[in-house]
């Protein structure tokens, strides 16, 4: 069994609306005589092809959208046989079904009708004299030419919204083009919720009638939303739910689609300048605080056009974060950078210069009444949102010009290292609170090399032989002033292991408890090896 198949039209963007409706169709010259005798609820449904049936076999061949013609001549004598095709139509989706009323069915039943009324499927009768090549010729050609009329539209909205985009456009210059184009006013949001941009006076108290998301290569980065300012948007009050895109008509919303799509475009670039923009200040940063400038006016000049204000006294502070769990910062240094800023700026003052290391955040900031003060509220802005984070703040000292970061840098790096070693991995320490470290870390390190040799070398050549940790007992041992108990326990091992140690290391050194002059100079060398081994680590 065969039956005959007629048209195709073209494939239209996402957003338009193809075809015509029903009601449009019946308004066409060659449907002058039809009439719509029962589905009169479905008379939106849209045509976007038609077909001519003479067996019910084509049924299987519809993908939806056709507007069927047909004589009925197959089932002329079989009213169930016609009425229990129309459910099979109508979840094929098809538009509609025109039955011609003449020779070959007089009458459409009753059967019929009450099933098509039932499901909202439009049954229209056609008159005995109406020719189907009239209806194909007119449907078809209509329905061509108004896809061609939406395909250019789509295609002249696009070529607008898409040259904001290569002009190097803003979302701001976006929205403009956009409530020209659909008469709506727009906004561009971010992934919370809030406007970056708008025009039109999108109404705070009611939601868009429809937005789009904005995609990208990392997901979602919010939305572009059109707000319709007529009667019946305002008939569904504040804060009522609106369907999200009924609101809008075909071209209101192929505007939406091609600027979110643009929108998308925008945030590419955005990113894309912004990493660029992120990288040349870091480089800028790490310049400037690693050496001293070769060019100070070409180092102030770029510095000022980053907006940074560096006549200003400033120290080096240094935060860095770990976990001690298991949901702690393994982000990028960017994320992890991106996590921090917002817990630390009120804390850093509203002067200083923030940026992302490996673990946490560099920090040239203004010491304000107490460089001490604003370390411990840096630390305790990161803890009181990361309660099972460890956090470090180490300070250089302050320094009056930029050409002197480097130092304040380097005794921040200094600080941080020692206070690992002394404190564990959470403190906050400056390089004023180092104490003898500071005394030691003005020697050269061949004299520090000399102090650690004379006083502690029989103790390293052991353990280099051995594989022992004298020098590591001998350094905590004085640290927890001399207290075996606590030592031991520092050093996760039994007491009669400490004692053993301790009693090789008199040995070696000749006695702990010897002059107060050679006693003196032990714990200082292992000060010295302690700060010679943070420089190696550095």
């Amino acid at each position: 069994m065969t039956g005959i198949g007629i048209g195709t039209a073209p494939t239209v963007p996402y957003g338009l609306s193809p075809g015509l409706t029903v009601s449009e169709a019946l308004a066409l010259p060659c449907l002058g005589g039809a009439r719509l005798v029962a589905g009169a609820s479905g008379r939106g449904r849209r045509i976007r092809v038609v077909n001519i049936m003479e067996v019910p076999d084509i049924v299987r061949w519809m993908r939806g959208g056709e507007l069927l013609l047909t004589t009925a001549y197959a089932v002329r004598d079989d009213a169930e046989a016609l009425s229990d095709l129309v459910p099979v139509l109508a979840e094929r989706g098809l538009a509609a079904l025109a039955v011609k009323v003449g020779p070959y069915l007089p009458a459409l039943p009753p059967v019929m009708l009450a099933v098509a009324d039932e499901l909202g499927f439009p049954v229209v009768e056609l008159p005995g004299a109406v020719m189907f090549n009239d209806i194909l010729s007119e449907v078809l050609g209509t329905v061509l030419n108004r896809q061609a009329l939406e395909l250019e539209r789509s295609r002249a909205i696009h070529e607008r919204l898409t040259a904001v985009a290569l002009d190097g456009g803003s979302y701001q210059e976006l929205m403009n083009v956009l409530l020209e184009l659909s008469g709506c006013a727009a906004a561009v949001l971010d992934e919370h919720g809030w406007i970056l941009a708008s025009a039109g006076s999108p109404p705070p108290d009611r939601p868009p009638a429809a937005e789009r998301a904005i995609e990208t290569g990392t997901g979602a980065s919010g939305a572009v939303a059109l707000w319709r300012d007529d009667a019946a948007a305002a008939d569904h009050g504040a804060g009522a739910a609106m369907p999200s895109t009924h609101e809008l008509d075909t071209h209101q919303r192929m505007a939406l689609e091609h600027a979110t799509t643009v929108a998308a475009t925008i945030a590419a670039q955005e990113r894309a300048l912004a990493s660029r923009q992120q990288r040349y200040r870091t480089l800028l940063l790490m310049e400037l605080v690693s050496r001293p400038p070769r060019d100070r006016a070409e180092t102030a000049r770029r510095a000022a056009a980053m907006g940074w204000n560096l006549r200003l006294p400033r120290a080096v502070v240094l935060v860095e974060v770990a976990s001690t769990g298991t949901g702690g910062p393994t982000d990028t240094e960017l994320a992890l950078e991106e996590r921090l800023l917002p817990l630390v700026r009120s804390a850093a003052g509203p002067g200083a210069i923030i940026w992302g290391s490996q673990s946490g955040l560099v920090l040239l900031t203004e010491p304000g009444p107490s460089l001490n003060g604003r370390c411990q509220a840096l630390h305790a802005a990161v803890t009181a949102a990361h309660p099972d984070w460890d956090v470090a703040v180490a300070a250089g000292t302050v320094r009056d010009d930029f050409t002197d970061y480097h130092h304040s840098y380097e005794e921040a790096a200094q600080t941080l290292t020692l206070g690992r070693e002394l404190h564990g991995p959470d403190f906050v320490r400056g390089y004023a609170d180092l104490g003898v470290y500071r005394l030691l870390g003005q020697l050269p390190a061949a004299e520090l090399t000399a102090l650690v040799d004379d006083a502690l070398g029989p103790l390293l050549a052991h353990d280099a032989e051995h594989e022992g940790s004298l020098v590591e007992t001998l350094g905590v041992y004085l640290l927890q002033d001399r207290n075996g108990v606590a030592t031991a326990a520092r050093l996760h091992v039994h007491y009669n292991t400490l004692r053993y140690r301790l009693r090789q290391i008199d040995r070696l050194t000749g006695g702990l408890e010897r002059r107060p002059t050679a006693r003196l100079q032990t714990e200082l060398a292992v000060h010295a090896y302690r700060l010679l081994s943070a420089r190696d680590r550095r």
